[in-house]
């Protein structure tokens, strides 16, 4: 602890770091001797009450070799995210500063600041800190806490943005082939932008007709038939690609992971189109044209590749013909 003079005022403050960052705190006095004797005795209270304590900073280092080691990329990117939007809110020196009120403080300030509904990324983002959190837990590096208390704001089930058939006709016809293929992937077969980014030739059956999905977001893998004109798109590709890897290039491998490359490429691509375009659309695509077309939900999940058929159901208001036939089909009563 070093001792800073304001050279405006004169005034005497303590100067220390602590995690990294650089800390002051007024001595209010201007004599020297006296700054002395109080930033002693600042040093000495500090070091009585934080001695037990770990430092965010700390936790962060270990936290974050825990998440490269045992978890995928975007389980450390959310987090990261998260981390940004509570810093933002409060600075925290200490990992115990981090409280279930504290995220609850956080969330309703974050959700205050947004305009529309966009409780999904906020959701999320907390929730991230506080699975960090209850891993500090287990490492017991602070006291159990009920991080089910933080709040968790409503999110908009009936909101699915989907494209029509002839939409999906005209982003092909302003896309060259490799984008073309990309666009099938998701609209034909369903596919995540990771799925689509690392999906393999030795993934694509020809002689059975399907693709096989290894385990990705939800951990369990899955096979789709394969649409004929997404198959015709796929042996165009093969034969020009014939000793690549993945069915899609992306560049160098470092970008593979980085699942908004390709999202913010394919917005470029699209930009100049009368609707909105994003990647994540095209999945929708898949699974609003499976509902329409009468397909029941549990097979749309698999497909999909769903954890619960929770998730799926926000597809179920696009079948109301379906729903009405199925009353129809009710026996009589006389």
């Amino acid at each position: 602890m070093n001792i800073y003079t304001d050279p405006r005022t004169g005034i005497k403050y303590a100067d220390y770091k602590i995690g990294g960052k650089r800390r002051r705190i007024s001595l209010k006095t201007k004599d020297n001797k006296i700054a002395i004797l109080r930033a002693g005795k600042l040093a000495d209270d500090f070091a009585g009450n934080n001695q037990n304590r770990v430092v965010l900073e700390s936790f962060l280092n270990r936290y974050r070799d825990f998440l490269a080691a045992t978890r995928k990329p975007d389980t450390a990117k959310h987090f990261e995210l998260g981390l940004k939007k509570l810093l933002s809110v409060k600075k925290i020196v200490f990992l115990d500063e981090i409280t279930p009120a504290l995220l609850d403080e956080v969330a309703v300030s974050l959700k205050s600041k947004i305009k529309g509904q966009n409780a999904p990324g906020l959701n999320r983002a907390i929730r991230s800190v506080k699975t960090a959190m209850r891993q500090a837990e287990f490492w017991d590096l602070i006291p159990p806490q009920n991080w089910r208390k933080v709040s968790k704001f409503k999110e908009s089930k009936g909101r699915i943005e989907f494209h029509t058939p002839d939409e999906i006709k005209q982003i092909l016809g302003v896309l060259n082939e490799h984008w073309r293929l990309v666009v099938l992937l998701g609209c034909r077969a369903g596919l995540r932008r990771g799925e689509i980014a690392n999906l393999k030739w030795e993934d694509v059956d020809f002689k059975n007709n399907q693709l096989y999905i290894a385990p990705n977001k939800t951990d369990k893998h899955r096979y789709i038939p394969i649409a004929e004109d997404l198959k015709k798109a796929l042996e165009k590709a093969q034969k020009g690609l014939p000793k690549e890897v993945y069915v899609i290039n992306v560049g160098d491998t470092g970008h593979r992971n980085e699942k908004d490359y390709l999202s913010t490429y394919y917005r470029k691509a699209t930009v100049h189109l009368p609707f909105n375009c994003f990647l994540h659309k095209l999945r929708h695509t898949f699974a609003s044209h499976l509902v329409q077309a009468g397909i029941d939900l549990y097979r749309v999940k698999n497909l999909m590749g769903h954890s619960s058929i929770t998730m799926t159901e926000i597809y179920a208001h696009l079948a109301p013909q379906d729903l009405k036939s199925a009353i129809k089909s009710l026996p009589s009563i006389k």
